[in-house]
């Protein structure tokens, strides 16, 4: 009876020892298994980011000659705009000789007027903002009644 339990014994540990050996074995493959994948992740990763950096860089220059042409488009509504209503205030205060009168003052005044973030602001030729004796920022309104005062830029008015 002992040499059966002894032998059940040796068996059992027989496969045991098998069983063990086959789980090892098992895990070395799923764990080489892992490791492709892994690794194929990471290619694939770095596939992806190439790819997004190429069509950042498509989407970029194919955009940029749109984007500067509708900008330079803009900034020459927004200045054909600045010129009509600085032309518009100009007839409120008084009026302007003429036409040609109005384009040579204008020449002379259009860099100290600028459209920032939709607002029309006087600037100084250091481009600092402009301020009226109240302190208040400098309008439009106050900048053309300051031109009609000024000895120079007076003579283009009709009084």
């Amino acid at each position: 009876m002992e040499s059966e339990k002894n032998q059940d014994q040796d068996q059992d540990q027989l496969d045991y020892k098998t069983l063990l050996a086959n789980a090892k074995q098992a895990l070395k493959v799923e764990y080489h298994k892992s490791a492709a994948l892994a690794s194929q992740l990471q290619a694939i990763k770095t596939q992806l980011e190439q790819v997004q950096a190429e069509n950042k860089t498509l989407r970029e220059s194919a955009y940029e000659d749109v984007i500067k042409h509708f900008e330079a488009r803009t900034q020459a509504a927004e200045a054909l705009a600045l010129k009509t209503d600085v032309r518009q205030k100009f007839l409120e205060a008084n009026g302007c000789k003429d036409d040609q009168s109005f384009d040579t003052l204008w020449d002379s005044i259009k860099n100290k007027i600028q459209i920032q973030d939709g607002e029309v602001r006087i600037v100084a030729q250091n481009g600092t903002p402009k301020f009226t004796l109240t302190g208040s920022m400098m309008t439009l309104r106050d900048f053309i009644q300051s031109l009609k005062q000024d000895p120079i830029s007076g003579k283009f008015f009709l009084n």
